[in-house]
């Protein structure tokens, strides 16, 4: 079977961003709404970048040179991003610990913080399954949740404009 490290370096899809009371499995909650979208890249090189973002965003009315303070803010609320080397110390088995260094983030707080991802890869109809959250569960609204993220890998792009 090929390695955890050699499954996980491509280009991951969202498909679905959770957080499940504790308490009551059935009380879950979509930080992002139930639509978000997102992209994680892990490189063969050791780095990884991820974006997600509500499905709908305010386009700006210009260009981003020229999109207005109520625009950005709107755009940023929507949107989390981060990047910058990744860090596999791999243990037999589908779950795994990864770590994220943000070097460049939103939320700018993130930046030069490890953030601490468990990783567990499966199958599900013919398609690699990436399931990733921090350890530990995460406090909303005085409600203490376990966030999921779950992510498909993308076929190879062959690189041709279609």
């Amino acid at each position: 079977m090929p390695s955890f490290l050699s499954r996980l370096l491509g280009t991951w899809e969202l498909l679905s961003f959770t957080a499940a009371d504790i308490d009551d499995a059935d009380d879950i909650v979509y930080p992002m709404g139930q639509a978000c979208k997102g992209q994680i890249m892990y490189s063969h090189d050791g780095y990884m970048a991820a974006v997600l973002q509500w499905n709908y965003v305010q386009p700006y009315q210009t260009d981003w040179l020229r999109a207005t303070a109520q625009e950005f803010a709107n755009a940023g609320k929507k949107t989390m991003a981060y990047s910058g080397p990744f860090y596999l110390d791999e243990q037999p088995g589908n779950r795994q610990t990864l770590l994220h260094h943000a070097k460049i983030s939103i939320p700018p707080n993130w930046v030069d913080t490890f953030q601490l991802r468990v990783a567990k890869m499966t199958e599900e109809n013919g398609q690699l399954i990436l399931t990733l959250g921090p350890e530990s569960p995460i406090e909303v609204n005085g409600i203490e949740r376990i966030f999921r993220l779950r992510w498909r890998k993308c076929p190879r792009n062959d690189t041709r404009r279609q």
